[in-house]
């Protein structure tokens, strides 16, 4: 994924990703970031998460040679378990 995808699927607005290096992005935006790229804040700031993320960590190395359509896919199983989970 380049980084302008990245910028479109978080919705920050073009060329946004590239201006962090001289400024420091809202939490906003870069949760916006971590939430499309399958990690968290903390990874993107420090380079490491806590265990409790763990799972998550695993299933985004596994999902780096996947393409959007299979994402998108696994994305709609995990909601439906998600729902189902709670009923």
């Amino acid at each position: 994924m380049t980084v302008a995808e990245v910028e479109r699927k978080a919705d920050i607005g073009n060329g946004v990703a590239a201006r962090w290096n001289k400024s420091t992005p809202t939490a906003d935006k870069l949760q916006r970031v971590a939430d499309v790229l399958g990690t968290s804040m903390e990874y993107l700031l420090l380079g490491e998460e806590s265990g409790e993320n763990e799972k998550a960590k695993i299933l985004a190395r596994e999902a780096n040679d996947l393409t959007d359509v299979q994402l998108d896919l696994i994305r709609s199983m995990i909601k439906e378990f998600e729902r189902k989970n709670k009923e």
